[in-house]
């Protein structure tokens, strides 16, 4: 957000085609995961260019996302663009020419298109938009998303379009440090190494069948049919009037701040399906029905430094005004490269818009006055007077024992472990301040006594959140390390170090940095991280493990099943995927969620051709068997 834009020119000819440039280099960009300025100011550039060029050719263009990873594939149903209207009166006069006796009106998703490909209603091919006609064939990210359905109910063979979604919740635990959901989205299905693929989900609006088998009779047994092959569908709806569906726009866009997902308006079509229709650039029988931009004008006061952990965000006090139905002195700066790029300063004038987000964004600069100051960026640590590393994408204290990180740390500790009932505000941040707690050994070392002192804290209460502390007697390793908030290092990465061979504390402890960034993954950069910080904090590992109340899992001891690897699929009778997991592990294999170029098992009970069993069958050295088998092979 917030790009710089060269000075625009004035002769209407040359504004054609400075938009044309614009527009294009923005919708790459956008396509590709990387925007640079928000949806709100690219579509009033389009929206400019089609009242002075209607027919300019970059406006039937459709956006490209292709990547050189991955193997290029032809789409099913031509990924068109849509037409878009952004208010009432527009709407209005988009009805009036079509006729349409029955709206359907669906949510606009803020994510990724895809085409899932069927023959004879087994799965074959995930595509990307591409550029409408040919994308990025990405099957071995999709197969891990939440939704997705290896094999139909029906004997179907066509396509199936669905939108990949990075949840709000899932966005705000693992993913924050992207700009916003949609470009976290875009980065996952992009991976080569399918990492966090899991937490992007599938919400599907549109079939094509090639066979007289599977026919559709209209849009709305069309979704039907989706539900009915198990498939998570597109919220919808169908009214009769323009007034109805603008209506229903009104109510959405007051609820759309509680929804799941992210939305940016709605899709309106008829009921009738039309397949010469949905071979145009952008059909005439559906538009995307924008919500109208919420923006407001105000004048930026002051900015503040909010600190989670050892980085520091900016946040902009603004006048007050009234945005969206609430009152807002507050908006997001996100970064010290926003502030540079839009050439901010306390006293300019700016434009502030909600777009579902809690905190409103600064989207410009209308103008700075000569007597307005610098944006001052801290150089120090206001905890440890540590200097800040400004890397322009953030600011942060490199500090690994600056109280802010302690703090960090505890709190990330109490969360890594799900320790219900153990309250942040009335236990953790008292016994911080008081300085009854400062390592993590600390906390196992309270007693009922140290919890009442404080306000609020019941024996009731204090009793609870002990137990459940105490209640988690052994982490595997991956999560042991994750929980002490090493930068940039989670479970997920740590985890893939403890596959590759490095399954003790000591092991990672003594290796190389060239060693660790030889691992899947690991870049240099992170393998130093990794070994610094559990260098750094090794004592305060040593001294956790001392307290004899928590234990790491013991390694595995390299017997039977060492060098082999399995991945467990489908419903086991006799044994829980889990207990089946750490039995591999304990008798020196490893399991794996997927099915990797190089796995010596997939153990299923089934033989429904799941994406899983049709990848292992294609696989010379995969050998498929049954949980019988296994458990045979463990006990000999």
């Amino acid at each position: 957000m917030g790009g710089k834009m060269s000075e625009r020119p004035n002769n209407v000819e040359e504004r054609i085609i400075y938009l044309v440039k614009e527009v294009e280099r923005h919708r790459h960009l956008y396509y590709n995961g990387q925007p640079e300025i928000s949806d709100i100011k690219y579509d009033s550039l389009e929206a400019e260019l089609k009242d002075l060029d209607p027919v300019n050719p970059i406006l039937f263009k459709i956006g490209v996302d292709h990547s050189e990873l991955f193997t290029k594939r032809e789409h099913i149903i031509p990924m068109t663009s849509q037409d878009k209207v952004t208010n009432p009166q527009d709407f209005t006069a988009w009805a009036r020419k079509r006729n349409i006796k029955r709206f359907l009106v669906q949510f606009k998703l803020d994510g990724i298109s895809i085409e899932l490909q069927y023959e004879k209603g087994i799965f074959k091919h995930a595509v990307t938009r591409g550029d409408g006609k040919i994308g990025d064939d990405v099957s071995i990210n999709v197969i891990k998303m939440k939704g997705f359905i290896p094999k139909l109910i029906d004997m179907f063979s066509g396509a199936v379009r669905a939108e990949v979604l990075l949840f709000h919740d899932i966005f705000d635990k693992k993913h924050s440090d992207k700009q916003n959901c949609r470009n976290a989205a875009a980065g996952l299905v992009r991976r080569k190494d399918g990492v966090g693929c899991g937490d992007l989900n599938l919400i599907f609006y549109d079939a094509i069948s090639l066979t007289d088998n599977v026919v559709f009779a209209s849009e709305v047994k069309k979704l039907k049919w989706l539900k009915n092959q198990n498939f998570p569908t597109i919220k919808t709806k169908v009214v009769h009037k323009p007034q109805e569906v603008i209506k229903v726009r009104e109510d959405i866009f007051n609820i759309r701040s509680t929804l799941e997902y992210g939305i940016d308006g709605l899709v309106i079509k008829g009921n009738d399906i039309d397949t010469e229709d949905m071979q145009r650039a952008k059909p005439m029988k559906q538009v995307a029905f924008k919500f109208q931009a919420e923006e407001i004008k105000t004048k930026l006061l002051d900015v503040q430094w909010s600190i989670s952990g050892h980085n520091y965000t900016p946040v902009a006090i603004v006048e007050k005004v009234n945005l969206a139905g609430s009152n807002v002195s507050r908006a997001s700066l996100a970064n010290p490269n926003l502030i540079e790029e839009l050439g901010i300063k306390i006293g300019s004038e700016v434009v502030i818009s909600k777009r579902g987000d809690i905190i409103p964004k600064i989207e410009r600069v209308i103008k700075t006055p000569s007597d307005a100051r610098e944006i001052s960026v801290p150089q120090i640590c206001e905890e440890c007077n540590t200097t800040l590393i400004n890397e322009g994408t953030r600011l942060f204290c490199p500090n690994e024992d600056c109280p802010k990180r302690i703090y960090y740390r505890l709190a990330r500790w109490i969360k890594k472990l799900n320790v219900k009932h153990f309250s942040e505000k009335l236990m953790l941040k008292p016994l911080f301040k008081t300085g009854k707690v400062r390592k993590i050994a600390d906390l196992y070392k309270l007693e009922i006594k140290d919890l009442v002192l404080f306000e609020g804290v019941k024996e009731t209460s204090a009793k609870k959140a002990l137990d459940n502390l105490n209640a988690v007697k052994e982490v595997s390793l991956a999560k042991f390390i994750g929980g002490f908030a090493i930068e940039n290092i989670g479970e997920d990465l740590t985890q893939r170090i403890v596959d590759a061979g490095f399954n003790t504390l000591d092991k990672i402890k003594n290796t190389s940095i060239h060693q660790l960034s030889q691992v899947e993954g690991f870049a240099r950069k992170t393998a130093q991280q990794l070994l610094e910080g559990v260098i750094k904090l090794y004592p305060h590992m040593e001294e956790l493990l001392n307290t004899n109340k928590i234990k790491i899992q013991e390694k595995s001891q390299g017997k039977k099943l060492k060098g082999l690897s399995f991945c467990f699929t489908g419903k086991l009778n006799t044994i829980k995927r889990a207990a089946a997991e750490k039995l591999v592990k304990d008798l020196g294999g490893q399991p794996k969620s997927s099915v990797v170029s190089n796995l010596t098992y997939l153990v299923t009970n089934s033989t429904d051709p799941s994406a899983k069993f049709l990848k292992a069958q294609n696989q010379d050295n995969t050998q498929i068997i049954t949980e019988e088998e296994f458990i045979k092979m463990v006990k000999s």
